[in-house]
Order: C-alpha cells, then sequence, then structure tokens
C-alpha cells in the first residue's frame, strides 16, 4: 500500500489523485455530517480510525522472505463505507508519508484508492454477501477484513504494472506477501466483532454500505458470547504460533524479512523522478522504530479509551434498568424484567 516516491510516472499520479480525491472529500462531509447528527457515533468512528493507525504500523513477516502491514480498514468500510474509509487512510497515509517516508506526496492519491477505496469497497462487497448468505457478523468481519487486505496490495501490484509492466512479479511481490497477514488481520477483526456484540451491538445497525452507510437502521438481534474469553486467547494464540512459524522457517533459509515496498521498488528500472521531502536521508532504524511506535500507541491509546467506554456504558444501561424496573414495581407492581424486554432490543431476541 506504500509505492514510494518517484516510482509513479507524474501523469499516473495525476489520473489516482483525480480519482482518489472526490471520495475523501465526500467522505470527510458524510464524517461531519454523521458528527453532527449522532455525536453518539463520535467514538466509533474514532474507533474504526485508530485500528487504521494501529495495524497498519505493524510490520509483519511473511512466509515469501519479506514483510509488510496489515491495513486495519475492514472495520471502517464495513460500519461508515468506503467514503468515510477514504478520508480516514487519507490521514494515516498523509501521517506516514510525511513524518516515517513510507509512502510519499505524489503517490497519495494512488495509496489512498488502493489502501482507502479499492480494497474496503471490495471488502464491503464480500461482507454483503455472506450476511446474505447467513454467516455471522464476526465470520462476515472477518471476511471483509481478509478481503479488504489482501485486495488493497492487488490494487497496489496493478498500479505499478500500469506504469512499469510486470505485472506477475509485483503481483507475486506484493499479493503473496500479503496472503498470511491479511490471514492475521482477519482473527483479530472477528474476535474484535465478538466484542461489540457482547457489548455494543448496535454499532452493526447501519453496517454494509457501498459508498455511505445504509440510512435505515436495520436491528440487529444477533448476540455475542459471553463465553468469548477462550475465544480470544485461542486467536491471540494462533497469530503468534503463525507468526513464530514464519520466523522459525525464514531462519532456515535464510530470509532477510525486508519491505515488500523496497522489494518492489527493486523491480523498478531507473531511478525514481522525485526523492520526495525527505530527499536521499533516510531514518535512523531506531527512529524509524519510534515513530511507528509512537502511530501504535496513537492506535492503541484510542482503542483502550474506547473500549473502556464501551464497557462503561453497558454497564450503566444495566444499572438504568434494574432501576427503572425496580421503581415501576414499587409505583406500579410491573415486572422489571418484562418491562426491560420490550425496551431493550439489543439483547432480547
Amino acid at each position: 500500500m506504500h509505492i514510494m516516491e518517484g516510482y509513479l510516472d507524474p501523469i499516473w499520479c495525476a489520473v489516482w489523485f483525480s480519482l482518489a480525491i472526490p471520495f475523501i472529500v465526500f467522505g470527510a462531509k458524510a464524517i461531519v455530517k454523521l458528527m453532527r447528527e449522532h455525536p453518539e457515533q463520535k467514538m466509533t468512528v474514532a474507533l474504526s480510525g485508530a485500528f487504521i493507525f494501529l495495524l497498519s504500523s505493524m510490520k509483519l513477516p511473511s512466509v515469501t522472505g519479506s514483510s509488510s502491514h496489515p491495513t486495519g480498514t475492514g472495520l471502517s468500510a464495513v460500519l461508515y463505507g468506503v467514503s468515510a474509509t477514504s478520508f480516514l487512510a487519507f490521514i494515516v497515509l498523509i501521517f506516514q508519508a510525511i513524518l516515517l517516508a513510507h509512502g510519499g506526496i505524489t503517490t497519495l492519491g494512488a495509496n489512498v484508492f488502493s489502501m482507502g477505496i479499492f480494497g474496503p469497497f471490495c471488502g464491503i462487497l464480500i461482507w454483503n454477501l455472506l450476511r446474505k448468505a447467513g454467516a455471522t457478523i464476526p465470520v462476515s468481519l472477518m471476511g471483509a477484513a481478509i478481503v479488504a487486505d489482501l485486495l488493497t496490495y492487488v490494487c497496489t501490484s496493478i498500479q505499478m504494472g500500469l506504469n512499469w509492466g510486470g505485472y506477475v512479479e509485483f503481483l507475486t511481490t506484493f499479493a503473496v506477501t500479503q496472503i498470511p497477514l491479511s490471514i492475521v488481520e482477519g482473527i483479530l477483526f472477528y474476535m474484535f466483532a465478538t466484542y461489540l456484540l457482547n457489548n455494543k451491538p448496535e454499532v452493526f445497525e447501519t453496517a454494509g454500505g457501498i459508498i455511505f452507510p445504509k440510512k435505515e437502521a436495520v436491528a440487529v438481534t444477533e448476540t455475542g458470547t459471553k463465553k468469548s474469553k477462550t475465544l480470544y486467547v485461542a486467536g491471540f494464540a494462533v497469530i503468534a504460533v503463525v507468526v513464530i512459524a514464519i520466523l522459525a522457517y525464514g531462519a532456515s533459509v535464510g530470509f532477510e524479512f525486508g519491505g515488500a515496498d523496497d522489494a518492489a521498488g527493486s523491480l523498478v528500472d531507473g531511478d525514481p523522478w522525485w526523492t520526495g521531502i525527505w530527499g536521499d536521508y533516510e531514518l535512523p532504524g531506531e527512529t524509524e522504530s519510534m515513530l511507528f511506535a509512537l502511530q501504535a500507541a496513537i492506535g492503541a491509546i484510542i482503542i483502550g479509551f474506547v473500549i473502556g467506554r464501551f464497557t462503561k456504558t453497558k454497564a450503566e444501561k444495566e444499572l438504568e434498568k434494574e432501576g427503572n424496573g425496580g421503581a415501576q414495581n414499587k409505583v406500579q407492581g410491573a415486572e422489571p424484567a418484562a418491562e426491560a424486554s420490550k425496551t431493550d432490543k439489543y439483547y432480547y431476541k
């Protein structure tokens, strides 16, 4: 998803900018409108952006001998549509281009198109297909996350191929590398969807929009299982085993796990036509690691804050429900559980 400065001809930079800018503008307007009309959604939007910040900062090894980043766009795409996701991806990619020298300003349009538009669009299609086929919300979000991640890099391969030719080589470098990483991302989102169903299932009411979310909210009757601790432990264990296995295999065959972006650059004939605002300067390894850690920390702090609020919100609802039910029972002799079952559509079928 990070095409570096100077690796696309100016004409192709202009083409991808012209395709990406309308989505970014509509996305910014859609988010502003959402914040005004539904201020309760602020935290969920922040959560969606935080996942992009967090996951796109993680450099994970692949069985192909290189390393790459997840994208984290699956949740935002499913909840808020492609336009909003393109705007959130734009913010993250600006951060990475200016502070980390990953990606670039001239290639920003191409990177937003692959990470914020094409990949999320394909992810939403898979979400809708799986939901119509009767798949659960966690399974559907896992499928959307896997496809959004993998197709982002397929799009990047096509973008490089259109400019330089050699589609197979670029697909091998980007897309094949991304297969295990996209599966890891899918497992993470499966676990998080289960958490949301247990604590905030109403966030999925408008899920599944293509450009914008669906205008009509659909009541969510599906709930998660309270026995999810084992699920979380098993999910993280699977991810840990996969990463350790890849590292062990790489060590046995001499893989260096260099970045997929650098590997793709070696397929380009000639030197970049522009080296960007950083010029030929390269960040020291420690500084680059610190800035990536800072990006991950920003995402993790936001996610932790929002999860804390979700948990608190549910507790408050339970207390309020008990309090209202007790008052009615004293005054009118009504059954609290019966009254709660009429008003709480999310936790009762």
